[in-house]
């Protein structure tokens, strides 16, 4: 069977079994159990995938997407995170469409402790969404300013996503973390100006209201909340940047930090825990499923020689190997469009690694340009699963008025890969500052 026979029957059985409702990481397993008892002779052949799968897991960086993971649940069911909501609205004075300011602020310090798009959305959803409806905001500057800030999870660290992307294409797991902090306050800056300026040339969108101007005392109140918080952000991705420890380490720090910040504010119930540690399992289990199917996948198709023939027959393209690296960014946006990030990153990365590589290209930068894709991927219709959230919050919106919402978002995220594909030292602005 020829390389391209071999690739399209193990990516045409995988989409066929993903369409059953099989979870992705599940479906990964079968097709890697059937492919390896086809290619390698036999049921006996399947021995060979348990040290696979030990190798692939024992990986001591995986140990920080679940210390990352319980951070997220214990500051979200806590209530801890939406403090952050409360002190960004004290701090930001009267200007044009300040709800909007205030979900991508909201969003943004959120995703330092989070890591999660879709519990971002959920909570400033239900934060602003009714306030900012309540004072005339239309969807434009209501909807599109909540998926915004929530969107850029996946890139401001602590972001499991990241660790499991550097993990799987075989990446440094703190610089990735440290990197996607560039284009994720790059966006809020760009985000803000954006909902701003809108509000002021178009002021029906975002009518102004009185708002009552907090006083100095009660900015100083709240900013004790910012500052624990900071704390906490400072933890997470502070040592990292100092070099005083490792991701791993930090993400330990930050779970036992959430956890004690969540005892302070007598917030750490029974429930809490067992349903943040529940949550944590479950999830993390997942992940390590999906990483297991990756990685056997990309040793299937490498035995069977689909690699190898898939690079020989890119890098025999006539065309510049920059257009390559953006051809690939294209295809993971259309696949946002589709399917989940997790998803994208186990088709694309077997794929793409090694072309990259081949080519010369520097691995980290470019899987942050995959990483602001798989970002992007969240708010684009019409399956952008921050878009379905987003409709649970906010039920009276039809879908249709939702998705008309995100594209000034898109523009702008697409805007921000362009920029850092075309400027690669800008990858490396923090990350060079890392001790």
């Amino acid at each position: 069977m020829e390389w391209y026979q071999t690739l399209f029957v193990l990516f045409g059985l995988f989409v066929l079994v993903l369409l059953t409702g099989l979870p992705v990481a599940f479906a990964f397993l079968l097709i890697n159990v059937v492919g390896v008892m086809i290619v390698l002779g036999g049921p006996h052949a399947l021995a060979l995938l348990v040290p696979s799968a030990y190798d692939s897991v024992a990986n001591f960086n995986l140990t920080s997407i679940l210390f990352f993971i319980l951070m997220g649940e214990l500051l979200t069911r806590s209530g801890l995170a939406s403090l952050s909501i409360e002190a960004v609205d004290k701090w930001i004075g009267r200007v044009p469409g300040r709800l909007s300011a205030v979900a991508v602020g909201g969003g943004t310090f959120f995703a330092a402790l989070s890591g999660s798009a879709m519990a971002s959305t959920a909570m400033l959803g239900s934060t602003l969404g009714a306030e900012m409806e309540r004072r005339g905001y239309k969807p434009q500057m209501s909807v599109a300013p909540i998926l915004a800030g929530a969107s850029l999870d996946p890139l401001i660290p602590p972001s499991a996503l990241a660790v499991l992307l550097a993990v799987l294409a075989n990446v440094s797991v703190g610089k990735l973390l440290i990197a996607g902090a560039g284009p994720g306050f790059f966006l809020a800056a760009l985000y803000m100006l954006y909902f701003v300026l809108r509000a002021k040339l178009q002021p029906a969108l975002a009518p102004p209201y009185e708002s009552p101007t907090a006083t100095l005392t009660e900015r100083i109140l709240v900013l004790r909340h910012v500052l624990l918080l900071a704390g906490l952000i400072f933890i997470v991705t502070g040592l990292i940047f100092l070099g005083i420890a490792t991701p791993t380490e930090t993400a330990a720090l930050g779970a036992a930090a959430s956890a004690v910040l969540a005892a302070a504010y007598r917030r750490l119930t029974w429930n809490v825990l067992r349903e943040s540690l529940r949550s944590t399992m479950a999830t993390t289990a997942l992940v390590l499923f999906i990483i297991v199917g990756s990685k056997t996948y990309s040793q299937l198709m490498a035995v069977t020689g689909a690699t190898t023939g898939w690079v020989n027959w890119v890098v025999g393209l006539p065309v510049a190997p920059i257009l390559t690296i953006f051809a690939f960014v294209v295809i993971v946006l259309i696949l946002g469009c589709f399917i989940d990030a997790v998803s994208i990153m186990l088709i694309t990365t077997p794929l793409f690694m090694p072309v990259v590589t081949f080519l010369g290209f520097d691995p980290l930068w470019f899987n942050l340009l995959i990483l602001i894709g798989l970002e992007l991927g969240g708010i684009t219709p019409p399956f952008g699963l921050q878009l379905f959230v987003m409709k649970a919050t906010m039920p009276h919106l039809s879908i249709g008025e939702i998705y008309n919402t995100v594209w000034p978002i898109v523009i702008m995220q697409f805007i921000c890969i362009l920029v850092f594909m075309a400027f690669p030292p800008l990858t490396y602005v923090l990350v060079n500052l890392v001790k």
